[in-house]
């Protein structure tokens, strides 16, 4: 009779899987951008996006990184089929209001932007390595409601961090361009800064037409989260009735 071997078995050391601790670490002390499938976009929907210095990077709203972010935005405010109508600028983080056909512009026209505004930081600071280590974060604008909180957002973020007093504009943004105000503040009350960079216009319904529904902009109001004390929430009916008697 044939003799029956009894059949070995293997442990074989597991590589691949999800468990504890894997994936790429975060290169700044905030976690930051996942690398996963963007979101779709249509062609007429705005995006939203952030892009964030490394840690322990000196001030872009200082005089000489200022100016070369500044003139980074101009240079590519409309290249690759991807235009930027809005702009703030902070001491770690930038805020683009942006409009591109698909994301393969928008990946172009970013490009575009942060390569040589990142070798002209290093020159000027004198270092090497990487400024804008993480993926920018993007949020599809594809409502009114959601097109106006945008503008908030990037065009009164300065007030958001305490480096712009609330009765006045930020000029290290596009707000002194921005022509949806319901009173524009007085030169005076404007501090003063680097000219401010060269921005595409509008060409999409929601920048454009779409979210004057929900009433023209008070310099006085905070980004969205954010109570204003002492002062009465906005009444976007009656901000709706004052634009469209302007």
């Amino acid at each position: 009779m044939r003799r029956k071997v009894p059949q070995l078995e293997f442990d074989f050391c597991q590589h691949g899987g999800k468990r504890k601790g894997a994936g790429r670490k975060p290169k700044n002390a905030k976690p930051g951008m996942p690398h996963r499938q963007r979101s779709k976009k249509k062609r007429g929907e705005p995006l939203h996006i952030t892009v964030r210095l490394a840690d322990g990077l000196p001030s872009l709203r200082r005089d000489g990184a200022l100016k070369l972010v500044l003139a980074a935005l101009s240079a590519s405010s409309d290249r690759h089929r991807m235009k930027i109508i809005h702009y703030s600028i902070q001491a770690n983080h930038l805020h683009l209001l942006v409009e591109a056909d698909d994301r393969e512009c928008v990946a172009r026209g970013m490009n575009a932007l942060l390569s040589p505004l990142a070798r002209a930081l290093n020159k000027l600071w004198g270092r090497s390595g990487k400024v804008f280590p993480d993926r920018y974060h993007d949020e599809v604008i594809s409502t009114p409601a959601q097109a106006r909180n945008a503008l908030r957002y990037v065009l009164q973020n300065g007030k958001k961090h305490g480096v712009v007093p609330r009765s006045s504009i930020d000029l290290c943004s596009s707000a002194p361009v921005f022509e949806g105000w319901m009173e524009r503040p007085s030169i005076a009350a404007i501090p003063a800064a680097p000219v401010v960079a060269t921005v595409a216009p509008a060409s999409t319904w929601l920048l454009t037409t779409g979210w004057r529904r929900h009433g023209l902009l008070d310099i006085h109001e905070l980004p969205h989260h954010e109570k204003q004390p002492g002062r009465p929430r906005a009444n976007l009916a009656d901000s709706s009735r004052r634009a469209t008697s302007r």
